[in-house]
């Protein structure tokens, strides 16, 4: 019986040494063969919003010089949160990648308990830049940011404004401008920036704070109306509309979109994830076809990415209780 019970332990303590040698040689060749699969990036949004479509036009470009796929993997739903957690909570062997909002990903966690936190994510790329716009439709009685507070303060909570969600980036500068402006309006959230400017066009609230590649054609086009951007300076194509700090409002409000993947992942693979982004952003053809779309390209580092992160964190904090949200 003992003579069993000794081989049985022998037997045990050498599938476990076979297995431990075999997960050490399974991550070493992960990195060196990397890739060897199709690798999912994930888009917290709905197909068609600015992060969408940026995010394709870039792995479009990527994809010339990787040897698999990136498959996009739209997952909207709580503000941001649902994509962001399967992201963050994906095996980290380079195989699942994906593109963070910021604000939106540092504030969501300040609001509420969320399933992920941000040291959750080890940076690869900062993408593009946007900065955020106040829009009313083409028809709307508010010709300018005046007339809008004006009847804002006649009417208090009359106004609607649309947003990316509660807590979302669109939502804070959305509410820090109506602080600033002494005004109270009516707060509107929806899953993602294509339901929120759907609202806007469909007549069911009387504004949007969206950013500006997500309304560029459609200010170009005649069927909505910016009445100030959220920026330093006036915008470039849009030097006739007046920032908000000109006009009084001193709010500054973008948004950061980001590549990231999660915590754990192989340095060596997110040097050659960022590698081949990097040459995919600075391409002619990525440049081009993100100007047409009226994205901002930003390049950060991987390290000024996460020094970015850690910066909007505490940003994010102290306009969370300046607001009181």
């Amino acid at each position: 019986m003992k003579k069993r019970v000794f081989s049985f332990l022998i037997g045990a303590m050498s599938l476990m040494l076979v297995a431990c040698g075999g997960e050490k040689k399974a991550e070493v060749e992960s990195v060196d063969a990397y890739p060897s699969k199709p690798v999912n990036v994930v888009i917290a949004y709905k197909a068609g919003g600015g992060t969408d479509v940026g995010a394709r036009i870039l792995m479009s470009e990527a994809q010339k010089n990787f040897a698999q796929p990136f498959v996009i993997v739209n997952k909207p739903g709580a503000d941001g949160e649902i994509g962001y957690t399967e992201l963050l909570k994906a095996n980290p062997d380079g195989y699942t990648i994906g593109f963070i909002n910021l604000p939106t990903f540092v504030s969501l966690p300040l609001q509420r308990q969320t399933k992920y936190k941000i040291e959750d994510a080890e940076p690869i790329m900062n993408h593009v830049y946007d900065p955020g716009v106040l829009v009313v439709r083409a028809d709307s009685e508010f010709k300018t940011i005046t007339e809008f507070v004006d009847y804002a303060k006649a009417n208090p909570m009359t106004l609607t404004i649309s947003n990316n969600g509660t807590g979302a980036s669109n939502h804070i500068g959305a509410a820090d401008f109506a602080k600033e402006a002494g005004i109270e309006v009516t707060h509107v959230p929806f899953g993602g920036s294509s339901d929120m400017i759907a609202a806007l066009r469909g007549g069911h609230v009387n504004a949007t704070v969206a950013k500006i590649s997500e309304v560029a054609s459609l200010v170009k086009s005649g069927e909505v109306r910016l009445l100030g951007s959220f920026t330093n300076e006036r915008l470039a194509g849009f030097e006739d509309v007046p920032t908000l700090t000109e006009s009084g409002y001193p709010v500054l409000f973008g948004s950061a979109r980001a590549i990231v993947a999660p915590k754990g992942t192989p340095k060596e693979i997110i040097a050659k994830l960022h590698d081949v982004l990097k040459a995919a952003l600075e391409s002619p053809g990525n440049i081009e076809k993100s100007q047409n779309a009226n994205l901002p390209l930003k390049y950060m580092s991987p390290e000024e990415l996460g020094q970015y992160i850690k910066d909007d964190d505490k940003y994010m904090r102290e306009v969370s209780q300046k607001l009181g949200l």
